[in-house]
Protein backbone atom coordinates (compact mmCIF):
# COMPACT_ATOMS: atom_id res chain seq x y z
CA UNK A 1 0.00 0.00 0.00
CA UNK A 2 1.28 3.45 -0.88
CA UNK A 3 0.17 6.90 0.21
CA UNK A 4 -0.14 9.34 -2.70
CA UNK A 5 0.62 13.05 -2.33
CA UNK A 6 1.10 12.88 1.45
CA UNK A 7 3.71 15.63 1.84
CA UNK A 8 2.82 19.30 1.50
CA UNK A 9 5.91 20.00 -0.63
CA UNK A 10 4.96 17.20 -3.04
CA UNK A 11 1.41 18.56 -3.31
CA UNK A 12 2.80 21.78 -4.75
CA UNK A 13 5.78 20.72 -6.91
CA UNK A 14 7.23 23.64 -8.82
CA UNK A 15 5.40 26.26 -6.72
CA UNK A 16 7.11 29.38 -5.46
CA UNK A 17 7.25 29.99 -1.69
CA UNK A 18 4.07 32.07 -1.60
CA UNK A 19 2.09 29.56 -3.68
CA UNK A 20 3.27 26.65 -1.54
CA UNK A 21 2.43 28.47 1.71
CA UNK A 22 -1.07 29.30 0.45
CA UNK A 23 -1.76 25.76 -0.75
CA UNK A 24 -0.40 24.29 2.49
CA UNK A 25 -2.72 26.48 4.56
CA UNK A 26 -5.66 25.43 2.40
CA UNK A 27 -4.77 21.74 2.64
CA UNK A 28 -4.29 21.94 6.41
CA UNK A 29 -7.85 23.22 6.75
CA UNK A 30 -9.25 20.51 4.46
CA UNK A 31 -6.98 17.48 4.68
CA UNK A 32 -9.71 14.99 3.83
CA UNK A 33 -8.65 11.35 4.08
CA UNK A 34 -5.47 9.76 2.67
CA UNK A 35 -5.29 8.50 -0.91
CA UNK A 36 -3.85 4.97 -1.05
CA UNK A 37 -2.96 2.81 -4.03
CA UNK A 38 -1.54 -0.70 -4.38
CA UNK A 39 1.65 -1.88 -6.04
CA UNK A 40 2.39 -5.46 -7.11
CA UNK A 41 4.71 -7.57 -4.96
CA UNK A 42 6.62 -10.14 -6.98
CA UNK A 43 8.43 -8.46 -9.83
CA UNK A 44 8.01 -4.95 -8.49
CA UNK A 45 9.92 -5.48 -5.22
CA UNK A 46 13.71 -5.44 -5.50
CA UNK A 47 16.48 -5.25 -2.93
CA UNK A 48 19.51 -3.07 -2.34
CA UNK A 49 21.92 -3.17 -5.27
CA UNK A 50 19.41 -4.48 -7.81
CA UNK A 51 18.96 -2.51 -11.03
CA UNK A 52 15.89 -0.35 -11.62
CA UNK A 53 14.63 -1.22 -15.09
CA UNK A 54 13.10 1.43 -17.34
CA UNK A 55 10.55 -0.48 -19.47
CA UNK A 56 11.01 -0.41 -23.23
CA UNK A 57 10.02 2.97 -24.67
CA UNK A 58 8.86 4.32 -21.31
CA UNK A 59 11.11 7.36 -20.96
CA UNK A 60 9.24 9.36 -18.30
CA UNK A 61 10.36 7.45 -15.22
CA UNK A 62 10.92 9.28 -11.93
CA UNK A 63 11.83 8.67 -8.32
CA UNK A 64 10.20 8.96 -4.87
CA UNK A 65 11.92 8.09 -1.57
CA UNK A 66 9.55 6.91 1.15
CA UNK A 67 9.46 5.23 4.55
CA UNK A 68 8.06 1.69 4.48
CA UNK A 69 6.14 0.51 7.54
CA UNK A 70 6.21 -3.28 7.96
CA UNK A 71 3.34 -4.78 9.93
CA UNK A 72 3.93 -7.53 12.47
CA UNK A 73 0.40 -8.00 13.75
CA UNK A 74 -2.89 -8.33 11.91
CA UNK A 75 -5.82 -6.02 12.49
CA UNK A 76 -8.93 -4.34 11.09
CA UNK A 77 -10.13 -0.88 12.13
CA UNK A 78 -6.91 -0.19 13.99
CA UNK A 79 -7.19 3.19 15.68
CA UNK A 80 -4.40 5.75 15.34
CA UNK A 81 -3.82 5.45 19.10
CA UNK A 82 -3.13 1.71 18.70
CA UNK A 83 -1.38 1.90 15.35
CA UNK A 84 2.18 1.28 16.50
CA UNK A 85 1.07 -1.89 18.32
CA UNK A 86 0.69 -3.44 14.85
CA UNK A 87 4.05 -2.25 13.47
CA UNK A 88 7.06 -4.56 13.37
CA UNK A 89 9.60 -2.19 11.88
CA UNK A 90 10.69 0.16 9.12
CA UNK A 91 12.56 0.08 5.81
CA UNK A 92 13.76 2.53 3.20
CA UNK A 93 11.59 2.35 0.07
CA UNK A 94 11.18 3.97 -3.29
CA UNK A 95 8.05 4.43 -5.36
CA UNK A 96 9.42 4.46 -8.90
CA UNK A 97 6.82 5.96 -11.24
CA UNK A 98 6.08 5.93 -14.97
CA UNK A 99 4.65 9.35 -15.88
CA UNK A 100 4.10 8.47 -19.53
CA UNK A 101 0.41 7.76 -19.02
CA UNK A 102 -1.71 5.58 -21.28
CA UNK A 103 -2.27 6.12 -24.99
CA UNK A 104 -5.50 7.75 -26.22
CA UNK A 105 -8.51 5.69 -27.20
CA UNK A 106 -10.31 2.88 -25.49
CA UNK A 107 -11.57 3.01 -21.92
CA UNK A 108 -10.16 5.78 -19.73
CA UNK A 109 -7.62 8.38 -20.68
CA UNK A 110 -4.57 10.06 -19.27
CA UNK A 111 -3.89 8.74 -15.78
CA UNK A 112 -3.45 5.01 -15.20
CA UNK A 113 -2.21 3.97 -11.75
CA UNK A 114 -1.25 0.44 -12.85
CA UNK A 115 0.84 1.77 -15.73
CA UNK A 116 2.25 4.47 -13.49
CA UNK A 117 3.22 2.31 -10.54
CA UNK A 118 3.14 -1.38 -11.38
CA UNK A 119 6.15 -2.16 -13.58
CA UNK A 120 8.81 -4.67 -12.56
CA UNK A 121 11.52 -3.23 -10.24
CA UNK A 122 9.35 -0.22 -9.30
CA UNK A 123 9.27 -1.01 -5.55
CA UNK A 124 12.79 -1.04 -4.10
CA UNK A 125 12.77 -2.05 -0.40
CA UNK A 126 15.45 -2.49 2.25
CA UNK A 127 18.31 -2.62 2.89
CA UNK A 128 16.83 -4.45 5.92
CA UNK A 129 13.98 -4.05 8.42
CA UNK A 130 14.82 -2.05 11.53
CA UNK A 131 12.51 -3.16 14.39
CA UNK A 132 10.47 -0.30 15.81
CA UNK A 133 12.14 -0.68 19.21
CA UNK A 134 15.48 0.28 17.66
CA UNK A 135 14.20 3.25 15.68
CA UNK A 136 11.77 5.20 17.85
CA UNK A 137 8.84 7.37 16.82
CA UNK A 138 9.09 8.05 13.07
CA UNK A 139 6.98 11.19 13.44
CA UNK A 140 9.75 12.66 15.55
CA UNK A 141 12.77 11.14 13.84
CA UNK A 142 12.06 10.66 10.13
CA UNK A 143 14.64 12.29 7.84
CA UNK A 144 14.64 10.95 4.28
CA UNK A 145 16.80 11.96 1.31
CA UNK A 146 17.35 10.86 -2.27
CA UNK A 147 20.51 11.49 -4.30
CA UNK A 148 20.93 10.96 -8.05
CA UNK A 149 24.49 10.90 -9.38
CA UNK A 150 25.67 12.93 -6.38
CA UNK A 151 22.90 15.54 -6.54
CA UNK A 152 20.44 15.66 -3.63
CA UNK A 153 17.01 16.01 -5.20
CA UNK A 154 14.78 15.17 -2.22
CA UNK A 155 15.03 15.86 1.49
CA UNK A 156 12.18 15.85 4.00
CA UNK A 157 11.17 15.31 7.59
CA UNK A 158 7.97 13.91 9.04
CA UNK A 159 6.63 17.38 9.83
CA UNK A 160 5.90 17.85 6.12
CA UNK A 161 3.41 14.96 6.12
CA UNK A 162 -0.24 15.75 5.49
CA UNK A 163 -1.46 12.57 7.24
CA UNK A 164 0.84 11.12 9.90
CA UNK A 165 1.76 7.46 10.06
CA UNK A 166 -0.82 6.44 12.72
CA UNK A 167 -3.53 8.13 10.64
CA UNK A 168 -2.38 6.26 7.52
CA UNK A 169 -2.57 2.97 9.41
CA UNK A 170 -6.05 3.73 10.73
CA UNK A 171 -7.25 4.61 7.23
CA UNK A 172 -5.61 1.61 5.54
CA UNK A 173 -7.00 -0.82 8.11
CA UNK A 174 -10.49 0.59 7.61
CA UNK A 175 -10.27 -0.59 3.99
CA UNK A 176 -8.60 -3.97 4.37
CA UNK A 177 -7.31 -6.22 7.12
CA UNK A 178 -3.58 -5.72 7.56
CA UNK A 179 -1.48 -8.86 8.00
CA UNK A 180 2.07 -9.55 9.22
CA UNK A 181 4.46 -8.81 6.37
CA UNK A 182 2.20 -6.25 4.72
CA UNK A 183 3.92 -2.96 3.88
CA UNK A 184 2.56 0.58 3.90
CA UNK A 185 4.62 3.39 2.36
CA UNK A 186 4.06 6.83 3.85
CA UNK A 187 4.53 9.02 0.78
CA UNK A 188 7.22 11.26 -0.64
CA UNK A 189 8.18 14.93 -0.49
CA UNK A 190 8.86 17.57 -3.10
CA UNK A 191 11.86 17.14 -5.37
CA UNK A 192 10.50 14.50 -7.73
CA UNK A 193 10.76 14.70 -11.50
CA UNK A 194 7.42 16.52 -11.52
CA UNK A 195 9.22 19.41 -9.86
CA UNK A 196 11.88 19.39 -12.59
CA UNK A 197 14.80 19.37 -10.16
CA UNK A 198 17.93 20.51 -11.97
CA UNK A 199 20.43 17.68 -12.48
CA UNK A 200 23.55 17.24 -14.57
CA UNK A 201 21.56 15.57 -17.35
CA UNK A 202 19.07 18.44 -17.54
CA UNK A 203 16.27 15.87 -17.56
CA UNK A 204 13.26 15.76 -15.26
CA UNK A 205 13.23 11.97 -15.61
CA UNK A 206 15.67 9.15 -15.01
CA UNK A 207 18.41 8.40 -17.53
CA UNK A 208 20.07 5.07 -18.34
CA UNK A 209 23.14 4.55 -16.16
CA UNK A 210 22.27 7.00 -13.39
CA UNK A 211 22.82 5.90 -9.80
CA UNK A 212 20.30 6.47 -7.02
CA UNK A 213 20.89 6.50 -3.27
CA UNK A 214 17.77 6.63 -1.09
CA UNK A 215 18.44 7.12 2.62
CA UNK A 216 16.49 7.31 5.85
CA UNK A 217 18.59 8.37 8.80
CA UNK A 218 18.72 5.58 11.37
CA UNK A 219 17.62 2.89 8.90
CA UNK A 220 20.05 2.78 5.99
CA UNK A 221 20.56 3.45 2.30
CA UNK A 222 19.33 1.81 -0.89
CA UNK A 223 21.75 1.85 -3.85
CA UNK A 224 20.47 1.30 -7.37
CA UNK A 225 21.54 1.81 -10.97
CA UNK A 226 19.00 2.71 -13.64
CA UNK A 227 19.05 0.46 -16.70
CA UNK A 228 17.12 0.82 -19.95
CA UNK A 229 15.22 -2.15 -21.37
CA UNK A 230 16.53 -1.97 -24.92
CA UNK A 231 14.42 -4.54 -26.75
CA UNK A 232 11.22 -6.56 -26.60
CA UNK A 233 10.15 -9.75 -28.42
CA UNK A 234 9.58 -9.27 -32.15
CA UNK A 235 6.42 -11.36 -32.31
CA UNK A 236 4.14 -9.16 -30.17
CA UNK A 237 0.77 -8.37 -31.73
CA UNK A 238 0.69 -4.69 -30.85
CA UNK A 239 -1.47 -5.10 -27.77
CA UNK A 240 1.45 -4.28 -25.47
CA UNK A 241 1.93 -0.94 -23.70
CA UNK A 242 3.42 1.31 -26.41
CA UNK A 243 6.45 3.59 -26.14
CA UNK A 244 5.62 7.05 -24.84
CA UNK A 245 7.07 8.64 -27.99
CA UNK A 246 4.44 6.91 -30.13
CA UNK A 247 1.67 9.14 -28.76
CA UNK A 248 3.42 12.10 -27.13
CA UNK A 249 5.84 13.31 -29.78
Amino acid sequence: MNAAVNFYTHACEGCNDDERAAQTRERQVNRGVPYLFLKPTRGAIIGDGDDILMPYGRDRIEWEVEMAIVFGRSGKYVSADRAYDHVFGYMVAMDISDRGGRPPGGYGSGSDWFVGKGHDTFAPHGPWIVPKEFYGDPMERLHQTLVIDGVTVQEARAGDMIHNIPELIEYASSLITIFPGDVLQSGTSGGTGAGRVERATGSGYLIDGETIEANIEGIGTLHHTVRLERSIPSDLSGSQLPPVSSYRD
